[in-house]
């Protein structure tokens, strides 16, 4: 798992520097990058991803016309998730 992780990055830093080298050349690529953490619920964990899900469907249409773009997401917890059954903390 660790090595195709790595292949997606590393893939995903060829996207990026490719198109900021086009931008340096002249040529109109768009980039947006987004890091953050949330405190996600059980619940909301599974509200994100069926709204991930929604996008990508709503807006993966392979054969629309526009320009090809390259979409990571990536939702991974931080430390261990509780237990479903585990009393919640106040």
């Amino acid at each position: 798992m660790a090595e195709f992780l790595g292949s997606m990055l590393d893939a995903t830093r060829a996207d990026i520097n490719a198109a900021y080298r086009s931008k340096q050349a002249g040529g109109r690529r768009e980039v947006d990058l987004h890091r953050g953490a949330l405190r996600l619920t059980d619940a909301a964990l599974a509200e994100l991803r069926g709204h991930i899900e929604r996008l990508a469907t709503q807006f993966g249409d392979r054969d629309a016309p526009g320009v090809w773009t390259r979409v990571v997401v990536t939702v991974v917890d931080l430390q261990d998730r509780p237990s479903p059954d585990a009393a919640p903390r106040a």
